[in-house]
């Protein structure tokens, strides 16, 4: 049995009085009169999970194929999964989503297990569509975000149970769409200059930011050799853009709107690298440049990938959050980092011999 996480299941709907909460259920976890939990699944391994910034995240983890009890909390699209970690003080909610996918693999050997594949409340948004045409003018970009969620759930059957959190003012945006991919209008309402940054929380509440994240340097200080160790380093310039090309509505019904947004600085230092944007819903020019100016924010430097092995007791996945600021320290050979860095994606794998493995994809402050 995993001592570290414990996963446990809800169904999606509201249920009535007079549901019997399994007694393996602890009296912390039945506080939500209305939608309790209905199991935990106890014998699981390999489990992955994580979550991006801006973006939805994923979870997965095998069970036994002939487990019953693990078996009939599997319900895709109908039971979601919580994913707790244990501490001293208190078990903590770290992940949640909805089960999308199972797999599963037999063999003489009879050691058969299948894979739950999971995905977060953002995932979910990837099924929902707006009207016809909708139109907004002068309207805060993450009041228009959270309208295009609320009106979506008031349709028949359409209750996600995500919650109106904290909007922060960011910037008026004029914006027509007809019949568009709710997920992607949220993240392109996001991914410009001027953007904001956004979450919906474990407990389906949606936020937004200007700018996520708390400034932890001076707190949380990762360093090889004193609480990292094992540790793996991905330095990604695979995709470089320092002249972004974003292509916009088409204009007078045959050619495409195009804006160009260089940065000369890091042309002279990589010389000319471009990448091209499809922004076929979008004709207004300074969106077009803020999308091009993202573009380059995030594609002009290397991003760091790091990947190492937690030393217990020292380095914990409840210490920081998505959008933090954290340093890292590596002074080996050909390395010599000590920098700020920005958490854009954390994973966990806590494999099969209660090992467990923290991967985070840092950027540069700027980015």
């Amino acid at each position: 049995m995993n001592t570290e996480y414990r996963i446990l299941i809800k169904q999606n709907k509201t249920i009535k009085g007079g549901t019997c909460i399994p007694m393996t259920i602890p009296a912390c976890f039945r506080e939500d009169k209305s939608n309790f939990f209905i199991g935990e699944i106890n014998n699981f391994r390999n489990l992955l999970f994580g979550k991006r910034l801006n973006n939805y995240g994923t979870c997965r983890f095998d069970i036994l194929v002939d487990d019953t009890e693990a078996n009939a909390l599997i319900s895709l699209c109908e039971y979601e999964v919580y994913i707790y970690k244990v501490t001293s003080t208190g078990d903590v909610l770290v992940w949640s989503g909805e089960q999308r996918r199972r797999t599963g693999k037999l063999d003489e050997s009879h050691d058969d297990w299948c894979t739950i594949y999971c995905y977060d409340w953002f995932y979910a948004l990837k099924d929902r569509y707006t009207a016809k045409t909708v139109t907004y003018s002068s309207i805060d970009a993450g009041l228009i975000a959270w309208q295009m969620i609320n009106t979506s759930q008031l349709k028949t059957n359409g209750n996600l149970g995500i919650t109106q959190g904290t909007i922060t003012a960011t910037q008026d945006r004029d914006r027509v769409y007809e019949n568009q991919n709710i997920m992607e209008a949220i993240s392109n309402l996001s991914d410009v200059i001027g953007g904001f940054d956004f979450e919906i929380t474990n407990d389906k509440v949606f936020n937004v930011y200007t700018v996520k994240g708390t400034d932890l340097t001076d707190s949380l200080i990762l360093e090889y050799g004193r609480n990292l160790q094992t540790v793996s380093i991905d330095e990604d310039f695979t995709e470089p853009c320092n002249n972004a090309i974003v292509l916009g509505e088409v204009i007078d019904g045959t050619d495409l709107s195009r804006v160009d947004r260089p940065d000369t600085t890091t042309q002279a230092k990589y010389k000319l690298r471009e990448m091209v944007l499809s922004a076929d819903n979008v004709i207004d020019e300074n969106t077009l440049n803020e999308k091009g100016d993202a573009m380059l924010y995030k594609y002009k430097e290397p991003l760091i990938k790091v990947t190492f092995e937690v030393i217990r007791g020292m380095v914990d996945i409840t210490q920081f959050s998505l959008g933090d600021l954290i340093r890292l320290i590596i002074k080996k050979g050909c390395y010599n980092i000590d920098s700020d860095y920005r958490i854009f994606e954390w994973t966990i794998n806590h494999e099969d011999d209660n090992t467990e493995k923290l991967s985070l994809i840092l950027g540069e402050l700027g980015i």
